[in-house]
């Protein structure tokens, strides 16, 4: 297997773009990390998007992305995983180098999510559930965060006050981060006083709905040195699937993460307090239980935790840098990459390790991405 270097990033900031199409928007993304990247050519690209069947009523966005940028004739495919296709994309360009297919490829993760009104977009959102077992029966993501958010305050005996530490916490992290859609402060009684979504979830529990864009271009090793771009190594990214909510044992435990960040640790041997990490807190209680699967916290307690975490979800996460779906995990790569090579918002990570993750629904898949610093 060949190694994989991230060569160069690109986002715009995440808000409602409504004067501006998904073409624009994937296009100034791919103008500017391809001026950055000090690559001769590009071999592929993998496009991400969740909603363009629904929102665009586009199929194939790859094919019509590379005809409408101008790109050389070249491979183009479209990811979709639900919630975690951003991710997923990264996955397919890093297996395709890994494999000998391309020595560089081009990820673009793009979405268009307001181009309907909220309900809409919340029914498309739906989707990433069983559409036959569960859409059909009115059960929504929001449903389940709140299912979720009960069983976890009775099962630890948490109160309801004692979560909402980490929308705080998101908010003032985005305050500083250029790409955030949510730039302001909240309180906890804001957070407990918003609108319901469904008991207990409020409206400051979840993610905002909004357009965006990222890339990235990553490269083999042999393109990397020759570009000077040999900074950080993408060690390996890794997904598991896992079982209904509906049939879980336990529904305050992510059973896909855990076995993910179990492979990542016997693999490499690597150490969570020794990484910058981005997770998917697209529900605030989803933050408390991906905190305790990785080993950040501790179980039933990581709300405890929050307020010392200099170095998870520096850019303010889902809940307020924003969660432009198809796109979310190519912005969460980027963003570690950027606090390990630049520094975002006066915060620069100097460890070995960075780690990225996405998943879509309750953990109905995960994807984890370690990017390693080269010394």
């Amino acid at each position: 297997m060949r190694d994989v270097y991230i060569a160069s990033s690109s986002m715009i900031n995440i808000s409602r773009h409504f004067n501006r199409g998904y073409k624009e928007l994937a296009g100034a993304v791919v103008k500017d990390v391809v001026e950055g990247a000090s690559v001769e050519q590009l071999d592929y690209m993998v496009v991400s998007s969740m909603l363009a069947e629904s929102s665009l009523n586009q199929l194939d966005l790859a094919t019509i992305l590379t005809q409408h940028l101008g790109l050389k004739p070249m491979p183009a495919i479209r990811v979709d995983t639900g919630e975690s296709s951003g991710l997923a994309a990264v996955e397919i360009a890093y297996s395709l180098i890994t494999a000998g297919r391309a020595d560089t490829v081009l990820v673009v993760g793009v979405e268009k999510a307001t181009e309907f009104p909220t309900r809409v977009t919340n029914r498309f959102l739906s989707k990433v559930l069983d559409y036959e077992v569960e859409v059909l029966r009115n059960i929504t993501p929001p449903n389940y965060a709140a299912l979720i958010m009960k069983e976890y305050m009775k099962k630890y005996r948490v109160s309801r006050e004692e979560l909402t530490v980490w929308p705080v916490k998101m908010h003032d992290n985005a305050l500083r981060n250029p790409y955030a859609q949510l730039k302001f402060k909240i309180t906890p009684s804001k957070v407990l006083n918003a609108i319901k979504i469904s008991e207990p979830i409020t409206l400051y529990d979840m993610f905002p709905i909004g357009d965006g864009a990222a890339a990235l271009i990553l490269a083999s090793s042999r393109v990397a040195r020759k570009s000077g771009k040999e900074v950080l190594l993408v060690r390996d990214v890794v997904s598991a699937t896992s079982r209904p909510l509906y049939l879980r044992d336990d529904i305050t435990r992510f059973e896909s993460l855990a076995t993910l960040i179990s492979m990542l640790r016997r693999k490499y041997g690597f150490r969570i307090d020794d990484a910058v990490c981005e997770i998917h807190d697209s529900y605030s209680i989803y933050a408390y239980i991906i905190l305790e699967e990785l080993g950040i916290a501790r179980r039933g307690a990581s709300y405890k935790e929050v307020e010392n975490l200099v170095y998870v979800n520096v850019s303010g996460g889902l809940k307020a840098r924003g969660h432009p779906f198809g796109a979310t995990g190519v912005y969460q790569v980027s963003e570690v990459y950027n606090v390990m090579v630049k520094g975002v918002g006066g915060v620069k990570f100097d460890g070995a390790f960075g780690l990225t993750h996405s998943m879509s629904g309750p953990d109905y898949n995960s994807r984890l991405c370690l990017l390693e610093r080269v010394v």
